[in-house]
């Protein structure tokens, strides 16, 4: 099956992805909504994923057509596909974070046309935020399965909504303690998802206060319970990692006019107190 789909989809690619005479493109994106978390990467994010990305940017679907893609991807079957029964369904991550992939192409033709209702954005940001308080798969790159990297996908994601008009100070405000929650953990991240989701926090910054972006910030100080206990370092590490990527990304971008950089550094200085070497 997968060879097969290989074989349908390699041609769209190579030809600047033009759809074949003879081809219909509802039996098409149906087909590869259902071969989305496919195993084999090639399939999925080479073929698939790229495929959708560039039909989105060039118009191929209409609006209904989108917004149907869109309600397929946020429904259980596909952004919450297992994602309480992770532990045992090791590759069930794939189809929920190629799902999450596909939002940023069709919120930037919101961005662009007027897609979506403002209740369909609230929607698609209160979906994102349970997605974020229920994965539990943190992996990145998967030898012999390419690219899980469902944080980095969710950023992606969440910078993509942020980025709309219609999400609310408050939304952000409610989003920024579950982004604490999935980077204070006990397993490294090392594929740049800390990267990925200052780019999503830095346009989040943009609707909330100063004081409001100061206090989430001081959140991220994580405070060892114990100096025996090793999951400990790579908690602060996480976090470490995190604030450096926001403070230089900072320096590029500022929020203000520098009192941001400044809480950054005090935050990194206390933090280095918490390091055991």
């Amino acid at each position: 099956m997968e060879a097969r789909l290989i074989d349908v989809l390699q041609p769209i690619k190579e030809n600047d992805y033009t759809i074949p005479e003879g081809q219909n493109l509802s039996e098409l994106t149906t087909i590869m909504l259902q071969r989305i978390g496919a195993l084999d990467p090639v399939l999925r994010d080479d073929l698939i994923h790229q495929i959708f990305k560039n039909f989105i940017e060039r118009d191929y679907y209409n609006h209904d057509q989108l917004k149907n893609i869109l309600r397929s991807i946020l429904n259980k079957n596909y952004l919450f596909y297992r994602i309480k029964m992770s532990a045992r369904e090791e590759n069930a991550v794939f189809k929920r974070s190629f799902s999450v992939l596909l939002i940023p192409p069709i919120m930037k033709k919101h961005q662009q046309t007027g897609l979506l209702s403002e209740a369909e954005v609230h929607r698609v940001w209160d979906n994102l935020k349970r997605y974020m308080e229920q994965e539990k798969d943190h992996r990145g790159y998967i030898k012999g399965k390419g690219w899980a990297h469902s944080m980095a996908h969710a950023a992606d994601a969440i910078d993509s909504v942020a980025a709309c008009d219609e999400i609310t100070r408050q939304e952000v405000i409610d989003m920024l303690p579950v982004i604490r929650r999935q980077f204070l953990i006990d397993q490294p991240y090392l594929f740049d998802e800390e990267e990925r989701m200052v780019t999503a926090v830095i346009t989040m910054f943009q609707k909330i206060e100063d004081h409001e972006r100061v206090e989430w910030l001081r959140t991220l100080l994580y405070e060892r319970k114990s100096w025996d206990d090793p999951s400990e370092e790579i908690i602060i590490n996480n976090s470490k990692h995190f604030l450096r990527a926001l403070y230089f990304r900072n320096l590029d971008y500022p929020c203000d006019t520098g009192h941001l950089r400044e809480v950054l550094e005090e935050i990194l200085r206390e933090l280095r107190k918490q390091e055991a070497y």
